[in-house]
């Protein structure tokens, strides 16, 4: 049975509140999977996306970025709250880290075997802690933004997870020129690494409530469905090894 529960961690004096996912009928340990949420904070979005990776054997951490009780009420809250991690990169790093470490503690947590999936700003949190060179297995960003961070440590480390990254040819947030500069970036770092690139297919695209078409931003189902099985069938391989 899939069981779900808060999942409280704290660091540098914050407190986060993630939602954890898992298959209760078995306690031996497995492979952990945090999914990092939009600019609007944790939702049941990826609470969803949590239990369906729990009902795929994983453990799954909804995992929390902006602190506990942050949660966006409209555009304008969300944009102010991923802006200050936007503008501080670094401590956006911190914060994955933080995470990463909480999960990696669970006592179900196969510690050698962690991944982390993202949508929309969840994406860039996916390749941002990718891009740091921790010992992670894999990275999936969803229809993320591409802004490689700057941090200086970067420069002096390989990327260690393999990478997956699924995207739409017509997301105005990355263009196909921003594209081809992650694929020389995610090369020059030695990173193993898939960009898959959906036509006809806008940012947002695995969101239903995305119904933004003049903005670059609407719901495909096909998309939806090609991404998260091109998804499933990454993790059986990259946590096989």
């Amino acid at each position: 049975m899939i069981k779900t529960q808060d999942f409280i961690y704290e660091g540098d004096g914050k407190t986060y509140q993630g939602v954890l996912a898992f298959d209760d009928s078995h306690t031996e340990k497995r492979p952990a999977v945090m999914v990092s949420h939009t600019w609007s904070g944790q939702s049941q979005f990826e609470t969803d996306k949590a239990i369906a990776l729990a009902e795929q054997g994983y453990l799954a951490l909804a995992i929390d970025v902006y602190g506990k009780g942050k949660r966006a009420k409209d555009a304008t809250e969300a944009e102010e709250l991923m802006m200050e991690l936007q503008n501080d990169r670094q401590e956006l790093l911190n914060r994955l880290l933080l995470s990463l470490n909480a999960i990696k503690k669970h006592e179900l947590a196969d510690a050698a075997k962690i991944g982390i999936i993202g949508f929309c700003f969840g994406g860039k949190c996916a390749l941002d802690l990718a891009r740091s060179g921790v010992a992670i297995k894999a990275s999936v960003c969803f229809h993320g933004i591409f802004d490689p961070p700057g941090l200086e440590q970067e420069e002096e480390v390989d990327i260690k997870a393999k990478i997956l990254v699924l995207h739409g040819w017509e997301d105005p947030f990355a263009f196909p020129k921003d594209i081809a500069a992650l694929g020389y970036e995610l090369t020059e770092r030695n990173a193993i690494w898939e960009i898959d690139v959906f036509g006809h297919t806008g940012h947002a695209f695995t969101n239903p409530n995305a119904n933004a078409p003049d903005d670059g931003m609407m719901y495909n189902p096909l998309a939806t469905d090609r991404s998260w099985l091109r998804m499933s069938n990454f993790f059986e391989e990259v946590f096989a090894d």
